[in-house]
């Protein structure tokens, strides 16, 4: 059931040739099934590759899609931002270029938009990822909630926030703790999830 409000899906993508027309095409479809209204910002993270003249022609073929192109590699954190910057729509949400993640799995998180400020999901089967990154997540999550008194049960997660509110956080990091830091920021100042 389609709602009648709109998100930003931010796309970083670096070296990512093989997979980035795949997972756009799979997200278009995954973000169409929920909203009517709804861009997608490809940021092409200075590649190596083709993935910038492909970003380029997913971007020709759908007025939806608009493509970035970094002169340096500029890390994930200050694609998001630069993101957050850009966005006009209501959501916000970071997808890879990889296209990891499952349809059916996007359009259940997307569904749930709106329901709070910020939207946290997390790994529903851990078993799906190698032992040393459970562990590594786990150790991650513990620490951050001990340190800033939470009770997050994953701070890498796909994320739904509302732009608004995101555009009101200073954020500084640009390595992948960056949606760490907006959480942290974010729910201290008392925001719903």
């Amino acid at each position: 059931m389609k709602r009648h409000k709109s998100i930003t899906v931010m796309v970083p993508a670096y070296n990512e040739e093989n997979n980035l027309a795949r997972a756009i095409n799979r997200y278009d479809k995954a973000v169409k099934a929920v909203f009517n209204d709804y861009e997608f910002i490809i940021f092409n993270d200075c590649s190596l590759d083709r993935t910038g003249k492909i970003a380029d022609e997913l971007t020709k073929k759908n007025k939806k899609i608009r493509s970035i192109h970094n002169n340096q590699n500029m890390g994930i954190g200050y694609n998001y931002r630069a993101g957050i910057e850009l966005s006009q729509k209501e959501y916000y949400m970071m997808l890879t270029g990889e296209g990891e993640i499952l349809s059916s799995s996007i359009k259940e998180i997307l569904s749930h938009s709106g329901e709070a400020d910020i939207l946290i999901s997390y790994i529903g089967n851990p078993k799906v990822r190698p032992p040393y990154r459970t562990i590594i997540s786990r150790g991650f999550t513990i620490l951050l909630n001990m340190l800033f008194g939470l009770h997050i049960k994953y701070y890498n997660g796909n994320v739904i926030h509302k732009t608004e509110l995101l555009k009101k956080v200073k954020m500084n990091t640009n390595n992948a703790a960056y949606q760490a830091e907006v959480l942290i920021k974010m729910l201290k100042k008392g925001y719903s999830y």
